[in-house]
């Protein structure tokens, strides 16, 4: 009788006879210096990758945030100008009729009105570059730009509607800085 020892066989080592060769190789390639090496240039690349384009987006917030404050800045500063162009206008709107005014006085006080009106512009026209724009005072009342300060019947103003502002509003680059105040129509 010959002693033979027979080892059981799995279904696993007869479906992968190269199960070992692939361990073996995996094992050496995972020793291999050159692959280690690929792998970490692989990983720094990635993380150096990812650093850049977190950093990009930090550079375009801090871009939109340092414009968005620059935007509205003058806000403070403006508020405390109005004002001055609010009784600017007020000042004009009382200029006297030039029928009352002697003949010789008239080319004067022309001049002068004149004058007035192109500083008005100038102060319309540096308002607007900085983003700073008057609210319209006609037409329907809308709660997000006008605060009713009183309502009065009106014959010729449909109920609802704007017939005065005792206050201009004001806008900044779209945004409400100070409300119109307006007298509005109402129903007999």
């Amino acid at each position: 009788m010959t002693d033979t020892q027979h080892t059981p066989t799995t279904d696993s080592d007869a479906s992968n006879p190269d199960e070992s060769t692939r361990t073996e190789e995996t094992v050496a390639a995972e020793q291999d210096p050159i692959e280690i090496l690929k792998k970490e240039r692989d990983e720094y690349l990635s993380g150096w990758r990812r650093a850049k384009a977190d950093y990009e987006n930090l550079l375009r917030d801090t871009q939109r945030a340092k414009e968005e404050y620059v935007k509205f800045a003058n806000e403070q500063a403006l508020l405390r100008l109005l004002p001055a162009i609010d009784q600017y206008d007020v000042a004009l709107s009382f200029a006297p009729s030039f029928d009352v005014i002697p003949q010789a006085a008239v080319k004067p006080f022309e001049n002068w009105m004149i004058g007035l009106e192109a500083v008005r512009s100038l102060w319309i026209e540096a308002a607007r570059e900085l983003g700073l724009e008057k609210i319209a005072v006609t037409g329907v009342f809308n709660p997000n730009l006008h605060e009713a300060v009183g309502d009065e019947v009106s014959e010729t103003v449909p109920a609802g509607q704007i017939i005065r502002a005792t206050v201009n509003g004001w806008t900044l680059n779209g945004k409400v800085i100070r409300a119109a105040k307006v007298i509005v129509s109402k129903n007999n």
